[in-house]
């Protein structure tokens, strides 16, 4: 391998190590630089007395990295060896450890000053996640106390610059590899939709293939629209040119390394994938890259304390770094499906993980490591302040540190688990107050933090969705359903019985066999701290324990199918949950997740006679939130003011509102006894433009009234400005507008004709009442098994609402033994159901 680019700078890398106690390496991928690097040192002897240390990321590369090396050096011993949550590979004779970040982390609890270390190389730097920031503050420390202690950062070519000048001007060595030249085609959409996005994809990928000048990788933001994409290549590929391969995260671990099959002779190979493949995976033989531009980024809202997934456009970095996919080989091309003007128009770079996500975990390490000034800890890029004020409410609130921000005995606890704080504080509970239930709390929360088993395989949706509906538990919801799922994977003794039980139930071997391992280790550190295995305790006992936990994810119902939480108001229950079709007073919810609207995943219910087992204070919190509350005579006031200068603003002919450097006519909401409020009137084509600059915006307006304008129509009246921008890519003007929904009442007798009409579900449609207003057409239940189509003025409620009958009619129309409408009904439901993922 010493043909490698990196090679030919080993000399000045081990230079720059001696004089300096810092070094960043840039170079792109394909250097060798992560897997050449620890060689190097451990040739130049850093690795004789102490160890070398390697951070990674991720898991897959933790251990790939680490096989590579081990294979290179040619030794069977535990000389290289690897460690991650849960997995060991290491010893005392260990001299190179690949490890991921967070291990790294727990380490510098034990030692502070890293004194088993020689070196540590951040690896993939350029990531900027959460734990690596972190540790660059953390090292800095270490190397104050430790003069011969070296670091080397090792990052792609993205703003190294950050680094050298975060460790006081520290020398950058730049390792060019060999690139090979890149044609960019600009080619922006006629109108921004899934559907105009799939039709330009399928035409490049059908002229690309017939040149067979090599593979081609597309870039998309999500599973829902490469699933969309992938079913149009497959109809558009009447030749049988082309072997098509999706990839994202979902994906069972067979599936996503199918990438790298080798391409038929006479094929072309097309990936159709996520970020993952922007820097994660390297697949050989790509000339052709697709880039759709969107990349869907988490989101942590300080406020509410729920997560979401937004798609936004992605960073001009991010662009040059998909575009550089086709030119590792041979000359390529990459495709923009945006303009030149909009890539010169986006962020140099994306926003780092430590100004976008739950700084709860941070915190509660630092405090663990001794660090109470929480805003001067030396950051590469310094958090909000309401971020870590927010993280440290969090921790308050769930009893893990003091008002001195000293860790207290639930806290120490807590530490001892290498969790996000919420699920190991419902295993310190459990520890605590319910050690009959402890074992079953293990498994939930191993369900909770591993990556769901859950698969949906392409074509098979229904069947898929019908196995796992054998596990649901509908009294008591979705997590008795995961004990259901371990419990019978788990009777299984041998490897081969676990893997035909998987393959039988749709569920992820590799995932299973985690959840499991995960489950084991957690059990050792509840042992090994004193707190032997139970089990056996009630229902009631077992939710309590995941509620005390996750008490901002309590909620109480407040009017029809909406909940709210003691932080979060308007909150669904997902469709995906086994509870979906029923609706309790009370759930505990796994988590809180913005998608089209804010959902429950993983939902339970709670008995109202339970809350006090889970505080004193809950059940008078959650009724407080549903009780109208009268508006005090100041707000009253100032409510009067607001009124006069609406009406002032008519009167003078300024009535606009004006967001994002556009501004949009309005109309009056109310009138007589109501309060009268603006409404700005926005075209349906704008919300793609106002979602992009809502996203690229350093300050967001002020929430506001709009009704959505098409051809002369409102949809959404009323609505709020933020609500409404969440219906992008889920409206399909392409359907056209119906003057009533479907008629007729349908039973199952019917079923192939109440199938033909399901097409319509979202569609726009007239309504007599309101002559000027669109509504959606959606399918309910209107009872005996009866259906019928109806009209909801509200998408997301019309959405929702079908999700429900669509796996009612399933289940109806799989007890009359109609398995083929079924399984269409069921496929309807797995495409629905993706709008709201």
């Amino acid at each position: 391998m010493k043909h490698l680019p990196v090679y030919m700078h080993r000399q000045e890398i081990l230079d720059g190590l001696e004089k300096n106690q810092v070094i960043i390496v840039e170079s792109p991928t394909g250097s060798g630089k992560t897997t050449q690097i620890p060689l190097i040192l451990h040739e130049a002897g850093y690795a004789d007395a102490l160890q070398v240390g390697i951070t990674q990321p991720r898991r897959i590369a933790t251990l790939s990295v680490s096989e590579f090396i081990k294979k290179q050096i040619g030794r069977d011993d535990e000389f290289v060896g690897y460690k991650m949550r849960f997995e060991d590979t290491t010893s005392p004779g260990t001299r190179i450890k690949v490890m991921t970040d967070g291990i790294l982390l727990m380490e510098l609890k034990a030692d502070p000053l890293l004194r088993s270390y020689s070196v540590i190389l951040v690896d993939e730097a350029h990531e900027r996640s959460l734990n690596i920031d972190f540790i660059l503050g953390l090292l800095r420390h270490v190397m104050k106390e430790r003069p011969e202690f070296k670091v080397i950062i090792s990052s792609a070519t993205i703003n190294t610059k950050v680094f050298s000048d975060f460790f006081d001007k520290a020398p950058i060595i730049s390792i060019d590899a060999r690139v090979y030249p890149v044609q960019v085609v600009y080619k922006p959409l006629q109108r921004e939709s899934l559907e105009y996005q799939i039709e330009a994809i399928t035409q490049i990928v059908t002229g690309e293939a017939k040149k067979k000048s090599g593979d081609i990788l597309v870039f998309m933001s999500g599973e829902f629209d490469i699933t969309n994409c992938v079913n149009a290549l497959y109809m558009a590929d009447t030749e049988k040119r082309l072997e098509i391969y999706p990839l994202y995260g979902r994906l069972s671990k067979e599936e996503q390394e199918s990438v790298f099959n080798d391409t038929s002779p006479g094929k072309t190979k097309v990936v159709v994938a996520t970020n993952i493949a922007e820097t994660s995976v390297t697949i050989d033989g790509i000339t052709t890259v697709i880039d759709c531009g969107i990349a869907k980024i988490n989101f942590y809202n300080q406020k509410d304390f729920t997560s979401s997934l937004v798609p936004l456009p992605t960073s001009r970095s991010s662009c040059e770094q998909r575009k550089g996919r086709a030119g590792r080989t041979s000359p390529g091309v990459c495709y923009r499906l945006y303009s030149e003007d909009d890539y010169k128009s986006r962020l140099t770079y994306g926003t780092e993980e430590i100004l976008r996500t739950d700084l709860s975990e941070v915190v509660l390490r630092m405090s663990d490591l001794g660090i109470t000034d929480y805003e001067h800890f030396p950051f590469i890029t310094r958090p909000k302040h309401s971020a870590i004020t927010s993280a440290e409410e969090t921790l308050r609130f769930i009893g893990a540190i003091d008002g001195k921000r000293q860790l207290t005995t639930i806290g120490n606890l807590m530490c001892r688990f290498p969790l996000l704080p919420r699920h190991s504080r419902v295993i310190v509970e459990a520890m605590m107050n319910h050690p009959t239930v402890l074992e079953e709390v293990l498994i939930a929360v191993s369900f909770l933090s591993t990556k769901t088993p859950f698969l949906f395989p392409q074509g098979e949706e229904d069947l898929s969705r019908a196995a796992h509906r054998r596990f649901n538990n509908t009294e008591y919801g979705d997590f008795a359903s995961y004990l259901n799922i371990y419990y019978q994977y788990t009777k299984n003794t041998s490897k081969d019985a676990k893997q035909r039980f998987c393959k039988m139930n749709y569920l992820d071997f590799q995932g299973m066999q985690e959840i499991v391992h995960v489950n084991e280790q957690l059990g050792e550190i509840c042992g090994d701290v004193g707190f032997p295995l139970a089990s056996g305790g009630s229902v009631r006992e077992y939710l309590c324990c995941i509620a005390s936990g996750l008490m901002q994810y309590v909620c109480i119902k407040a009017r029809g199918n909406m909940y709210k939480s003691l932080t979060a108001d308007q909150v669904f229950l997902h469709p995906g949950s086994a509870y979906f079709k029923s609706l309790p007073q009370f759930i505990i919810a796994g988590e809180i997740v913005q998608t089209s609207r804010l959902y429950a995943r993983s939902v339970s219910p709670l008995d109202k006679a339970w809350l006090d087992d889970i505080s004193p204070e809950l059940y008078p919190k959650l009724t407080a939130l549903v009780q109208k509350e009268r508006p005090s005579g100041k707000l009253q006031k100032q409510e009067e003011i607001r009124q006069k200068a609406i009406k002032e603003r008519e009167e003078k002919g300024k009535a606009t509102i004006t967001v994002y450097k556009r501004t949009y006519p309005t109309l009056v909401l109310g009138g007589k006894k109501k309060k009268e409020r603006l409404v700005a009137l926005i075209p349906l084509e704008d919300l793609n433009y106002l979602n992009q600059m809502n996203e690229k915006a350093p300050k967001r307006p002020k929430n506001f009234l709009v009704a959505i304008l098409y051809r002369g129509f409102y949809i959404h009246y009323g609505d709020m400005f933020f609500s409404a921008l969440e219906l992008q890519g889920k409206v399909n003007p392409g359907k056209g507008i119906l003057d009533n929904p479907p008629s007729g009442i349908y039973t199952i007798e019917d079923a192939d004709t109440l199938i033909d009409n399901l097409h319509w579900l979202l569609a726009f449609t007239k309504n007599k009442k309101q002559r000027k207003h669109l509504y959606f057409v959606a399918l309910e239940e209107s009872g005996n098994g009866n259906y019928r189509f109806t009209a909801d003025d509200d998408c997301f409620d019309a959405l929702d609402t079908s999700l429900y009958t669509l796996l009612t009619l399933a289940d109806s129309l799989e007890a009359a033994q109609m398995k083929k409408q079924a399984k269409e009904v069921t496929n309807i439901y797995g495409n629905l159901l993706k709008l709201v993922e």
